[in-house]
């Protein structure tokens, strides 16, 4: 029985040893999707803004319902964007342009996501009017590069 017992406990060291590793690596890959969602969020918006910026400078034509629609996708993203940032991802191993800054102030980052989504829906609104389009852009584009001034590594 004493051998049983023995047999038993050194069985459980094992198994709490070898899944120790395993738990590490389910939150390294928790955390590394956690980032690529984020990126990808981000990515959107960069690309709504990118299209966007292509309209305004006369690069290419694109239909006032694709406007509102890039605009409306910049809102709905900045509505997402603080649930897809607020856990930290210590264990993430994926290369990320976030900054540690964001949960260090996460009062003030997460505070500057309705402002863009205001200037996104403004933008919407302004689709068919090119010069209360330029007005929106650059709101929009403040928002944006004051959130990567603080908190965007570059």
């Amino acid at each position: 029985m004493k051998h049983l017992v023995t047999a038993g406990l050194l069985g459980a060291i094992i198994a709490a040893g070898s899944s120790a590793p395993m738990t590490a690596n389910a939150d390294e890959m928790m955390d590394n999707t956690t980032v690529e969602n984020r990126k990808m969020l981000m990515d959107g918006i960069g690309g709504a803004m990118g299209t966007l910026g292509c309209y305004l400078k006369g690069q290419c034509d694109l239909p006032d319902p694709v406007v509102r629609n890039l605009a409306n996708g910049i809102a709905f993203a900045a509505t997402a964007a603080p649930d897809a940032f607020e856990p930290k991802t210590m264990d993430a191993t994926v290369k990320t342009t976030a900054n540690e800054n964001i949960w260090a102030n996460w009062d003030d980052f997460s505070a500057r996501f309705p402002v863009l989504k205001d200037a996104a829906l403004a933008m919407a609104a302004a689709a068919g009017d090119k010069s209360a389009m330029g007005a929106a852009m650059g709101n929009l584009g403040k928002s944006c590069k004051g959130c990567h001034d603080e908190y965007r590594t570059k």
